[in-house]
């Protein structure tokens, strides 16, 4: 597929994911100890998709990054059965699907391993394996384990977005979604730590 056509279907795909409503907004009624509120709000508008390739390591390691949290967010689920941890979970599959739009519309390989813990990325699977250690330990140290990795991520989002070309926009925009994201779960997990 010619780079035009990239482009254009990468536009298209973040298009419309905008206009479908991609605000997701999980509340229910839970004991007050695990209740939690998690939106993802879609950009208004798309203009164009810049780049085809040059993005494509990093695209990789962002939907490695949101299946980390999901599997996390998944085990510390099992473990404790806390509502946090099930809202935050069903949004980082939110997240994966808006990276996997823009590789599928770019020709990038999804690197990620079906099964649950398992990851290409061995700086990410040390971090999976050390969160998920520090998280077993209570309910607490979970919570902190979500603050921990929340932190960290918004750190590299925003060293990701000061560095990403200002053209291409279907790549700033998936980042600063998920960047939104990341604020709204650490929020979310510093609630059940301050509780």
């Amino acid at each position: 597929m010619n780079t035009i056509r990239r482009q254009a279907l990468a536009a298209l795909v973040l298009t419309t994911l905008a206009v479908s409503g991609c605000t997701t907004t999980e509340n229910s009624a839970q004991p007050a100890d695990t209740s939690t509120t998690t939106t993802t709000t879609a950009p208004a508008e798309i203009v164009t998709y810049a780049s085809t390739y040059e993005s494509a390591d990093l695209l990789a390691r962002l939907i490695e990054e949101e299946k980390v949290t999901h599997d996390l967010y998944l085990a510390f689920e099992e473990q404790y059965g806390a509502r946090v941890f099930s809202n935050i979970k069903r949004s980082e599959v939110t997240h994966q699907d808006h990276v996997l739009a823009v590789m599928e519309a770019t020709g990038v390989e999804d690197p990620r391993i079906p099964e649950p813990g398992q990851f290409r990325d061995a700086e990410l699977q040390a971090l999976y394996d050390d969160l998920l250690a520090q998280g077993s330990v209570n309910l607490p140290a979970a919570y902190q384990a979500g603050v921990d990795f929340e932190a960290l991520d918004i750190a590299g989002l925003e060293a990701e977005l000061e560095t990403a070309p200002e053209s291409d926009i279907a790549l700033t925009t998936l980042i600063q979604r998920l960047l939104d994201g990341s604020r709204n779960h650490l929020a979310a997990f510093q609630r059940q730590v301050n509780r």
